[in-house]
């Protein structure tokens, strides 16, 4: 029977063993990954390079710093960034188009559909600005309401500022200006209406309506029909410019009211003519009679457009709306606007029509003329 080894002679053996192993191992090449940088993560025991955008992973790698199999997102589908861990790819929006929304940006199989407002109107986000989900709204259009543009539509709505023009502020919305000098004339329209109100509150023309009378020794210039049946109208002369190679006269426009050849003044020195008779009935030069006629301007002016017409005859805006609060039915509110703007100025026909034709309403005006000469 052979002798069994000595215990000091194996434990020898069994190192020179581990030292020629390690050695061995030390010797032999090994693949380095660096997890921590490039597009490697660690899975399991070594690295794996994962999938670029546009693809999600289909299985993991089989050996240290392999790679991935990733396959590209299928249509209708995206994945932003790369990534190691995405078995799919997310889902492409679709834009309401009850919002109503449109695709400013189509989806990709790396980005989503961008939704956005089309050329116009601007996003209204129902929680946050630049969350979802948003409505599209029509951009407000400062020039149909007769304003300057502020600041222009853009994420936000227009900001639209103080009215243009020719108009002028009234409540929360621009008005027309009045060209009629027969009313009252807001401080902004000065330059359309031509009235402007002095330090008394009293108001008077501006220079640019002022009209040039011919000198004192210019007479009125008759216009002597054929023969003295027919009606003639006194037309006077007014200076245009005294300077040479201008005409020195115009004609000013001839008034409405006429008379016969023989109730004209007599232009030899005598008695003064007796007083001239008062106007036809519903001529411009009438006076508006409180009762029937008052109710026949207002059946004459279209219920919808009555207060503006009354603005146009310069009832000033505190007495229109306190006959609103004071006076209940429509109908006794237009007589009571028309009766408080016969007490404030001179009621005259003239105003009347003046205004239905500044209204473009002149078929109304000549219906109120003929209902009035006709009489009751």
């Amino acid at each position: 029977m052979e002798p069994w080894p000595r215990p000091g002679i194996c434990a020898a053996a069994a190192t020179l063993l581990f030292l020629l192993l390690l050695g061995a191992w030390a010797s032999t090449p090994s693949p380095r990954c660096d997890c921590r940088h490039g597009f490697s993560k660690r899975s399991g025991l070594g690295c794996c390079k994962g999938c670029p955008a546009g693809h999600y992973l289909k299985a993991s790698c089989t050996k240290p710093c392999g790679t991935a199999t990733c396959l590209p997102c299928p249509q209708g589908t995206f994945l932003a960034r790369e990534n190691h861990y995405e078995t799919r790819c997310a889902r492409c929006q679709a834009c309401d188009e009850l919002a109503p929304q449109m695709a400013l940006r189509n989806c990709s199989a790396v980005a989503d559909t961008h939704c956005g407002c089309r050329p116009g109107w601007f996003m209204d986000c129902m929680v946050s600005a630049g969350s979802s989900p948003f409505r599209c709204r029509p951009c407000t259009d400062c020039g149909a309401l007769h304003r300057h543009t502020q600041t222009p539509c853009s994420s936000r709505d227009t900001h639209c500022g103080t009215c243009l023009p020719g108009f002028y502020e009234y409540g929360k919305s621009c008005v027309s200006c009045p060209t009629s000098t027969l009313g009252s004339c807001p401080e902004p329209c000065v330059a359309v209406c031509g009235w402007k109100q002095n330090d008394t509150g009293v108001e008077v023309l501006t220079p640019l309506q002022t009209t040039h009378l011919s000198p004192p020794a210019s007479d009125p210039t008759l216009l002597v029909p054929p023969s003295s049946s027919e009606k003639v109208c006194p037309v006077q002369l007014v200076g245009h410019s005294w300077t040479a190679g201008f005409p020195q006269t115009q004609e000013a426009p001839c008034p409405e009211a006429t008379w016969s050849w023989d109730q004209l003044p007599s232009r030899a020195p005598g008695p003064p003519p007796p007083p001239s008779p008062a106007p036809p009935a519903g001529s411009a030069a009438a006076t508006l009679q409180p009762g029937p006629q008052l109710y026949d301007v207002m059946d004459a002016v279209p219920a919808r457009r009555w207060k503006e017409f009354v603005r146009t005859l310069g009832l000033r805006e505190a007495e229109i709306e306190a006959v609103e609060v004071e006076v209940g039915r429509f109908r006794d509110q237009q007589y009571e606007m028309l009766k408080r703007w016969r007490q404030q100025q001179h009621a005259g026909l003239g105003a009347v029509y003046a205004a239905l034709e500044r209204m473009g309403l002149d078929g109304c005006a000549e219906d109120l003329r003929s209902r009035l000469q006709r009489g009751p």
